[in-house]
């Protein structure tokens, strides 16, 4: 700037520049955080997805939106919690997963013991987006 408090020319062409390159960097950098679809080996069949009825769905006072899928992750039986496509909307509702066939992987599966584990399950969804997912219940 000059003594009077208005930008030079040289002042502004830096400043465009420098955006345009953090900008430009940036679109490289999300460039790199994209999905790996192969990164996904699971087969993940969703036959149903639900508000509990303890969700905020429902009236409750708890905080937060989850919903409850039923899945098939390579031929096992399970039943998974996890957030909604926006769990900080205030209001019922704000989408179920659709029954379909989805990819994901195991991104937690720890053994208590040798009869229990805490196990999560990561899927990718056909937008490229992820959620995580607690497994609730289990079957055969």
């Amino acid at each position: 700037m000059d003594g009077g408090g208005i930008p030079s020319v040289k002042n502004l062409i830096s400043a465009a520049l420098l955006s345009f390159f953090l900008l430009s960097s940036h679109a490289v950098l999300g460039a790199d955080k994209k999905i790996d679809p192969s990164q996904f080996p699971l087969a993940v069949h969703i036959s149903a997805s639900a508000y509990p009825p303890q969700s905020p769905a429902w009236g409750s006072p708890i905080a937060g939106w989850y919903e409850i899928i039923t899945a098939t992750i390579n031929g096992k039986h399970y039943q998974l919690q996890g957030p909604t496509s926006s769990p900080k909307v205030q209001g019922c509702c704000n989408g179920l997963i659709d029954p379909g066939d989805y990819r994901g992987r195991l991104v937690k599966d720890e053994h208590i013991t040798t009869y229990e584990s805490l196990q999560k399950f990561e899927i990718l969804f056909p937008d490229g987006t992820t959620r995580r997912f607690d497994v609730i219940a289990q079957s055969e």
